[in-house]
């Protein structure tokens, strides 16, 4: 199976990394390397990328500015997990998705950052799991799936199951209209996996959940 796994940088790079639990994530993706699977990672830019933007801010940088500021720091995240990976990567972050295929197609795994200004990560992952034709998208997040609104602030947030695209779609465009609200996929993201038909598993980005994810065995939630 195609697998693009696309990990938050909150997730991936918190307050305080460690070392350890990075190592933990690349013995994920080494096992199921390991078993068949063809994997292209997608790594956000959490703490790194947030600290470099308030800096930049503060000294008056244009949003121009920020978004390269931005997509650097995902690919520092991404050149950081590329280097766990160890021989089953390269330690060239690709640019683009032309470049993350050639990388596929040697049978190594390519780890992204951010490839366009004023594009999350969730739309490069969705972006590139088009481009490749993937069977599957892994969505880990800070939450364990896709809620009626942000469940760290709502006790009675409801998470959803399973979603079809179009109900995705909603839910994204809604979310970023209304306060109160919370989708961990942003709409532009949820309009390519609509668009591409990318069967989507979103799960709390842990990486026993990332696993669960392939086999079919998360709880998180089912976009098909």
């Amino acid at each position: 199976m195609r697998i693009v796994f696309d990990l938050g940088g909150s997730v991936i790079m918190p307050e305080n990394p460690s070392s350890e639990k990075i190592k933990e994530y690349a013995k994920v993706f080494k096992k199921l390397k390991d078993e068949g699977h063809e994997i292209a990672i997608v790594v956000g830019g959490g703490k790194t990328a947030r600290d470099y933007i308030r800096l930049a801010r503060e000294l008056n940088a244009n949003d121009s500015l920020c978004d390269t500021l931005g997509i650097l720091s995902t690919r520092l995240n991404a050149l950081i997990l590329a280097i766990a990976l160890n021989d089953y990567s390269i330690k060239k972050i690709p640019t683009n998705f032309e470049e993350a295929e050639i990388i596929l197609s040697t049978g190594k795994i390519p780890v992204l950052g951010g490839t366009h200004p004023a594009h999350t990560t969730d739309a490069v992952a969705a972006g590139l799991a088009e481009f490749i034709n993937a069977d599957l998208l892994v969505i880990g997040t800070n939450v364990d799936g896709v809620y009626n609104k942000d469940p760290k602030k709502f006790k009675d947030a409801k998470k959803y199951s399973k979603l079809s695209f179009e109900e995705l779609v909603n839910i994204a465009i809604s979310s970023s209209l209304k306060a109160g609200s919370s989708s961990v996929i942003d709409p532009l993201a949820a309009k390519i996996i609509e668009r591409a038909k990318i069967k989507t598993v979103v799960v709390k980005g842990e990486p026993e959940e990332l696993l669960k994810a392939v086999k079919g065995e998360s709880d998180g939630t089912v976009i098909e």
